[in-house]
């Protein structure tokens, strides 16, 4: 009967011993599908801002100087974005560069600036085509549509878009609240010779 207590005190011990790593290792395991889960989020919305991006700016290089190019230049690049909500846009930028390797100034990233970029921030990108004339008051008047070059005796003028974008994780495990940007540069396509 000895034999049978102790193998009885011998079970318990295991049992909290096996309550004790299921507690530890089941933490573990939430901890890396958590992070899974919140890395995957922020690169689906990275994607998909890239891609936006690269849409924007043909939208850019075939619209040239239209008039309203700017304002289709932020619809392409929100319709192309259907995994990122508008509110997580933090600003759409449409600027000239002056070669196929230019980047983006660091005053265009905050502000417009005439001459060099028209800056769209989450008021912008919502406004009607109508405030879209590249004149007066116009959030495209900085650089205004009607100034880029598209003719093939010039050269064309290069357009730019850069988005940015803010991604906020679920949890905070990983501090992957952040904000992404990516640009694309592209040349705009001659429309006529002269």
């Amino acid at each position: 009967m000895r034999i049978a207590s102790r193998h009885r005190r011998g079970r318990g011990t295991d049992r909290g011993a096996t309550l004790v790593e299921a507690a530890l290792s089941s933490v573990l395991v939430m901890t890396v599908l958590f992070g899974v889960l919140e890395f995957g989020l922020a690169f689906k919305d990275y994607l998909s801002m890239a891609s936006a991006v690269r849409d924007g700016a043909r939208t850019a290089s075939t619209m040239g100087n239209a008039t309203l190019a700017d304002y289709d230049i932020i619809q392409d690049v929100i319709k192309r974005m259907p995994a990122v909500n508008t509110n997580q846009i933090q600003a759409i930028v449409v600027f000239k560069g002056a070669s196929s390797t230019a980047t983006i100034s660091t005053a265009c990233q905050t502000a417009s600036v005439s001459g060099s970029c028209n800056f769209y921030g989450p008021t912008d990108i919502i406004r009607p085509s109508t405030d879209f004339t590249g004149t007066g008051t116009a959030p495209d008047r900085y650089w205004a549509p009607s100034t880029r070059k598209d003719t093939l005796s010039g050269p064309p003028d290069y357009v730019g878009v850069w988005v940015k974008i803010y991604h906020g994780g679920i949890t905070s495990l990983l501090h992957l609240s952040k904000s992404y940007s990516d640009q694309t540069l592209m040349r705009i396509e001659p429309a006529t010779i002269s």
